[in-house]
C-alpha cells in the first residue's frame, strides 16, 4: 500500500534537513581547514613564506609537465617504447651532472640557486613548446629545462633543513612538498581546462608553465636564509661515512626511473590514455600528497627512517607485481597513484644523511652527490628497459623494477634503527 502523501512529506522534509546539516558540516570543517592554515602561514617566518611561494609557483609547472609530458613526446614525435627510453639519457643527463653543477655554484648563495631553478626551468619549457621542430631541438630544450628541476631537487631539501626546527626536520620537508603537491594539483587542472575544454595545443600549455616557473624565480629573488652570502658549502664531498646513504639513492634512481618512464607509457601506449585522464590521475596523487607527504614527514621524525623505508619497500612490491601482472586499467590507475605518494620516501632519505652528517656543510653537495648516483643509473636503466619490453613485453620491466625493489628493502634493513 502506498505511503500516506504526509508520510512522503514528512521524508522529504528530513532528507533536506539532514542534507542541510551535512553541508554545514563540510562547510564548517572546510572553514576550520582553511582557517588553520590561514594561522599557520601567519605565524610563519618571512623567509619561509617566500620560500613556500617560489615552491607554490614551481608545483603547478611541475603538474604541467608531469600530466603532458609523455603524452607530448608520442603526439609530436611518435617515438616508439626503446626511444622513449633513450630519450631519459639526456633527460638525466643534469641530474648525472649535479655535482658538478652544485659544486661550481658552490661560491654563490641558495638564493641564487633558486633563482637559476626558474629562469632555466621557464626557458627550457618555452623551447620544448615553441621551438622544438625536431628531436634533437627538443632534447636541448629539454635538457635545460631538466637542469632547473633536478638542481631545485638539491637546494629544496638543503633549505627545508635550515628551515626546519631542532628534531623536527621531517615534519618540515613533508610540509614543504605537501604543499607543492597542492600547487601541481592546479597545474594539472590547468591541463584538463586548457585541453579538454579549451581545446589548447601542447605551446600553449608550456607557455602557461614557463610563466610560472619565471615567477617564482622572482619571488625567491627576495628569500633571505640566515648566513646564506655564499661560500657556504663544500664544492665535493665523497666519504665512506656516508655510503649507505650512496647506496640508497642508487637503488632508488633505477627503481623510480623505470617507474616514472614506463607507467604513464604503459597508460598511454598499451591502454591508451589519454593526457586528461593522465592529468586526473597526476591530480589525484597531487591531492593525496598534500596529506600524506606531511603525515610522512610526522611519521619519520617519530618512527625513524628505517621503519618508513621498510613499509615503502613492502609497498613497491605489490605496485610492481600488479603493473606486471594486471590487466585491469582501473586497479593500474591506483598503483599508479600509489607509486606517485611512496615518492615522499624522498624525505627519509635527506632526514637520514642529516642525521649522520658529520658537517652540516657537507649536506648540499652530498645530497648532490647522492642525486648524480642516483641518475648515474637512471641514464641507464630506461634504456635497458625499452629493450626489454621489445624483446620480452612491459610485464618483464615491472618485474626487472620488482627485483630492484628488494635490493633497496634489503639494504634498508641494514641501517641503523
Amino acid at each position: 500500500m502506498a505511503a500516506p502523501c504526509w508520510m512522503a512529506v514528512r521524508r522529504r522534509r528530513f532528507r533536506f534537513v539532514t542534507d542541510v546539516r551535512t553541508a554545514g558540516k563540510l562547510r564548517g570543517s572546510s572553514v576550520r581547514v582553511l582557517s588553520r592554515y590561514r594561522d599557520r602561514w601567519r605565524e610563519a617566518s618571512p623567509s619561509l613564506r617566500v620560500f613556500l611561494a617560489g615552491v607554490l609557483l614551481l608545483g603547478i609547472n611541475n603538474g604541467i609537465l608531469t600530466a603532458t609530458f609523455n603524452n607530448y613526446l608520442f603526439d609530436s614525435f611518435h617515438v616508439s617504447a626503446s626511444a622513449r627510453g633513450l630519450i631519459e639519457f639526456p633527460r638525466e643527463l643534469p641530474g648525472f651532472a649535479m655535482i658538478f653543477v652544485t659544486g661550481a655554484l658552490a661560491a654563490f648563495s641558495l638564493r641564487s640557486w633558486t633563482m637559476l631553478v626558474g629562469l632555466t626551468t621557464g626557458v627550457g619549457i618555452l623551447g620544448l613548446g615553441y621551438l622544438s621542430p625536431n628531436m634533437s631541438l627538443m632534447i636541448f630544450w629539454m635538457m635545460l629545462w631538466s637542469l632547473g628541476d633536478h638542481l631545485f631537487i638539491t637546494a629544496e631539501a638543503t633549505i627545508g633543513l635550515k628551515l626546519a626546527e631542532a628534531n623536527r626536520a621531517g615534519r618540515r620537508l613533508g610540509q614543504l612538498t605537501g604543499a607543492r603537491n597542492l600547487s601541481m594539483i592546479l597545474g594539472t587542472g590547468a591541463v584538463w581546462l586548457l585541453m579538454d575544454r579549451l581545446g589548447v595545443r601542447y605551446a600553449g600549455v608550456y607557455a602557461v608553465a614557463a610563466a610560472t616557473a619565471i615567477l617564482a624565480a622572482v619571488a625567491f629573488s627576495r628569500l633571505r636564509l640566515p648566513g646564506d652570502g655564499g661560500g657556504d658549502h663544500r664544492r665535493f664531498v665523497l666519504k665512506k661515512r656516508y655510503t649507505r646513504f650512496y647506496l640508497l639513492n642508487i637503488f632508488w634512481g633505477a627503481r623510480k626511473q623505470l617507474f616514472l618512464t614506463f607507467s604513464p607509457w604503459v597508460l598511454v601506449s598499451v591502454f591508451h590514455t589519454p593526457p586528461q585522464t593522465i592529468a586526473l590521475l597526476v591530480m589525484a596523487a597531487a591531492v593525496g600528497g598534500v596529506v600524506f607527504r606531511q603525515y610522512f614527514g610526522l611519521a619519520v621524525d617519530r618512527f625513524g627512517e628505517r621503519a618508513v623505508l621498510v613499509v615503502d619497500g613492502v609497498a613497491m612490491a605489490a605496485i610492481c607485481l600488479g603493473f606486471a601482472l594486471s590487466v585491469n586499467i582501473y586497479l593500474l590507475y591506483g598503483l599508479f597513484v600509489l607509486d606517485s605518494l611512496m615518492f615522499a620516501t624522498r624525505i627519509a632519505r635527506i632526514t637520514y644523511l642529516n642525521k649522520i652528517a658529520a658537517d652540516k656543510r657537507e649536506i648540499a653537495p652530498t645530497l648532490s652527490m647522492g642525486l648524480t648516483l642516483d641518475h648515474a643509473v637512471s641514464m641507464i636503466v630506461p634504456f635497458l628497459g625499452g629493450f626489454l619490453w621489445d624483446a620480452s613485453g612491459y610485464p618483464a620491466v615491472f618485474l626487472a623494477a620488482l627485483v630492484l625493489g628488494l635490493g633497496n628493502l634489503w639494504l634498508t634493513l641494514r641501517l641503523e634503527h
